[in-house]
């Protein structure tokens, strides 16, 4: 019986030498990348068995998103997905045999991938405005204007300025590829493409290995005013966060 005791209580001990030698590991050096987010690229995390009243940690995800409306990823093509070690082409059965695979992803933070979303959402809004102009009774174009008003707004002060700009095997030619690490940041991830018939392009179903953050001690009463990124209403904060040598991110620092 003590035997088993002292088995179960070594095995635990182990696990959690592992786990902070992992953290160490992960922490030693310069960071991989060093962005500076907003609560417009971080929600909390709610729900299961991550509740905070669990566990009596808060925990931040992050938020990113894609360009364009639509599901196509517009860097997306054949010559990529057979790159990513996927089949390419217009046989759907071998689509449907594809498993979802482990890469590497690029995030970047208010680049110029952002800036021409903010751009292209001015334009629809100056496209309808001129529409509208020309016929001032119409309701449809009156209500097409102001979503067009809402999208720009939404654009410029709530969406996520993280975008996924591009996907590899190999972080090191990622890195190469992509320089600046205040802005961008190269992260392992899976990924599983679909299109929706032989004329349209590719788009992706992509999830992040690594994209949870505990939230340091020191901040936790000003993080408790984080709600979910629909809900928020006011609330401003600048979170600096560093990604590590096996690129898992954490918090330098918040403030608002």
């Amino acid at each position: 019986m003590k035997r088993a005791l002292w088995l179960g209580l070594g095995v635990v001990l182990l696990s959690n030498a592992v786990a902070l030698g992992g953290v160490w590991y992960n922490r030693s050096g310069a960071p991989e990348a060093q962005l500076l987010l907003s609560e417009r690229e971080l929600q909390r995390v709610y729900g299961g068995w991550l509740r905070e009243q669990d566990d009596g940690v808060l925990r931040l995800q992050l938020s990113w998103r894609h360009a364009g409306e639509g599901w196509q990823l517009p860097w997306l093509d054949e010559a990529k997905l057979r790159e990513l070690g996927f089949a390419a082409g217009t046989d759907e059965q071998a689509w449907s045999r594809q498993p979802a695979r482990e890469v590497w992803l690029v995030l970047e933070l208010d680049g110029p991938v952002h800036r021409r979303q903010i751009e292209q959402a001015r334009q629809a809004l100056e496209a309808a405005e001129a529409e509208l102009q020309a016929r001032p009774e119409s309701e449809v174009l009156q209500q097409e204007r102001d979503e067009h008003r809402r999208r720009l707004l939404h654009e410029q002060q709530q969406a996520s300025r993280l975008i996924l700009v591009d996907a590899g095997v190999d972080a090191e030619v990622l890195r190469q590829r992509w320089p600046d690490r205040q802005r961008q940041v190269v992260l392992v991830g899976r990924m599983e493409p679909y299109r929706h018939g032989a004329e349209a392009g590719y788009g992706a179903s992509i999830r992040l290995e690594n994209d949870r953050l505990s939230v340091p001690h020191a901040y936790r009463e000003l993080a408790r005013g984080w709600e979910r990124s629909y809900e928020q209403s006011g609330f401003k904060a600048q979170v600096e966060v560093a990604f590590g040598r096996r690129h898992e991110p954490w918090v330098l620092s918040i403030r608002q």
